[in-house]
């Protein structure tokens, strides 16, 4: 048990001092992630928000608008208008660059351009998540903070496990008599009551990071993006849909990228349990045609399918409202702190043991 002991709180310090840093920004990153919906809600308002409420949602008025004033870029609509105060917000991608156009849902008219969506705080807080703004490099250091991650949750579970108790009945308390000693106590105590989280978001995080880096390294697809005109009607295709499948809610809708693509129309069941995530079940339209090809829900896949599904939405905690958002905030802040707490305490016993050695080298220095 020493020996194990002694071996866990090895490599819980080395970890430690190695990926800390990368903890402190994947943790602080995480908790503000939570919130990205509300915060480019926030921001982008005024593009977003109608002068006078529309009647009904028309896509096919604003559709081939969009197409022919964007050549070479992929459509989409991340999210269909809740109110009739909101717009229809066009996402156009092209690599890593994102372009926002912001349409009157019944006219068509435009309202707001944001030409360069991809400068915004929260993509550049995902990217700072995913990647550390480096691109492959930085999705395999992500991958490997993960690993790491997972180390110290483990050997901090071997290291504290006498204290889980104490802690969690509020018995542990935390001393204030020195700087070293407060760490200490705070290390503890965060560490304990982190450990199931930490554990839920290592493997949640670790699974996407795989699926990641694995997408980084097929590369991406070399062919061109020719978004084809759709000469059917999408309006009639959305009613198409609720009328064959009156419990599937659309929350998204993906535009072909070429001729062999397809209209897809991407949402959830109603009666599907919340933390499958808001986009995950998709029924595929012909074009061409209008006519469903094919429907894709979740709850008919087998349990690994779902279970993979869901890290996602598990991960960044985008499948219930305000208060388990507030919950992820809290709790995703607690690997950062016990960074900074480690680190302290690794550098209060480094100047104890240069201060002990020094004092040795006076007293040897005095007897002589």
């Amino acid at each position: 048990m020493k020996k194990r002991i002694k071996r866990s709180f090895s490599i819980h310090h080395w970890c430690g001092l190695i990926a800390g840093i990368f903890i402190l920004v994947i943790s602080l990153s995480g908790s503000i992630l939570v919130f990205d919906d509300q915060i480019d809600e926030a921001t982008f308002a005024r593009e977003s928000t109608l002068e006078s409420p529309a009647q009904k949602l028309q896509i096919d008025n604003s559709y081939e608008w969009v197409r022919q004033q964007n050549p070479g870029w992929e459509i989409r609509i991340p999210s269909l208008p809740a109110t009739p105060h909101d717009a229809l917000h066009y996402e156009l991608r092209q690599g890593q660059k994102r372009r926002w156009i912001f349409v009157h849902p019944e006219t068509g008219q435009e309202q707001a351009t944001v030409a360069q969506a991809h400068n915004r705080f929260t993509y550049f807080l995902l990217n700072l998540h995913y990647n550390l703004l480096s691109d492959t490099p930085g999705k395999f250091a992500v991958l490997l903070v993960g690993i790491v991650l997972l180390l110290l949750t483990v050997t901090g579970f071997i290291l504290y496990r006498r204290s889980i108790i104490k802690v969690l009945t509020f018995k542990q308390k935390i001393s204030t008599k020195s700087r070293r000693s407060f760490y200490s106590g705070l290390h503890r105590v965060v560490g304990v009551w982190a450990l199931v989280f930490n554990l839920l978001m290592c493997i949640t995080g670790i699974s996407l990071a795989i699926t990641v880096v694995n997408s980084a390294l097929k590369g991406s697809s070399t062919s061109s993006i020719s978004t084809p005109a759709i000469p059917t009607s999408i309006d009639a295709a959305l009613v198409t849909i609720k009328s064959t499948y009156p419990d599937f809610e659309v929350m998204y809708v993906r535009f072909p990228k070429n001729e062999e693509g397809k209209l897809q129309f991407l949402g959830h069941l109603k009666e599907d349990p919340s933390y499958y995530g808001r986009i995950y079940s998709s029924v595929q339209v012909n074009y061409r045609t209008g006519s469903i090809e094919t429907a894709d829900f979740l709850r008919e896949k087998p349990w690994l399918d779902r279970l993979l599904t869901v890290l996602h939405p598990i991960h960044f905690g985008d499948y219930a409202g305000l208060f388990v958002q507030l919950l992820y905030c809290f709790f995703g802040l607690m690997p950062g702190i016990l960074s900074i707490s480690g680190f302290v305490i690794w550098y209060s016993r480094l100047n104890n043991f240069n201060a002990d050695k020094k004092g040795q080298v006076a007293v040897a220095r005095a007897i002589r």
